[in-house]
């Protein structure tokens, strides 16, 4: 549920669609709970990644400051939801070497970040130089 506590409503469907989640889920959005009485909901998968990798979204979302629109695409603006981004290794590699990592507000990060610019001054402080292409962090 936890984008669709930032969209509630399709652009064309309005609440009428969300609300049948809603109700599968037993979720009172007034009080934002659930209730006891949850039925299964067949999902169709839209964003699917191999088996063989692992992905975090916390990991991305809350940690790297990741706007869920990179990735998913203006999902507001969508009836039904359709894969935005080709989710291929390339993609994903390519995004850990170009984006900065957002130091500013993670101590972690800052001390990091001041190791890596007095060892590499001028360079951009990438996912990459933290160890973001690592077979590893993705793989297993």
């Amino acid at each position: 549920m936890n984008c669709h506590k930032y969209i509630q409503e399709g652009p064309v469907s309005g609440k009428t669609e969300i609300a049948k989640i809603y109700a599968a889920l037993d979720y009172n959005t007034a009080t934002g709970t659930y209730g006891p009485n949850p039925k299964p909901i067949k999902w169709v998968r839209v964003h699917n990644l191999p088996d063989l990798a692992y992905f975090n979204h916390s990991q991305h979302v809350k940690v790297g400051g990741v706007e869920c629109k990179t990735c998913h695409g203006a999902v507001e603006t969508m009836d039904v939801l359709q894969q935005n981004s080709s989710l291929t290794m390339g993609w994903c590699i390519n995004c850990h070497r170009e984006t900065e990592v957002k130091a500013d507000s993670n101590v972690y990060y800052t001390d990091l970040k001041t190791k890596f610019n007095a060892i590499h001054p001028g360079e951009k402080f990438t996912v990459e130089q933290i160890g973001g292409l690592e077979c590893g962090k993705c793989h297993y």
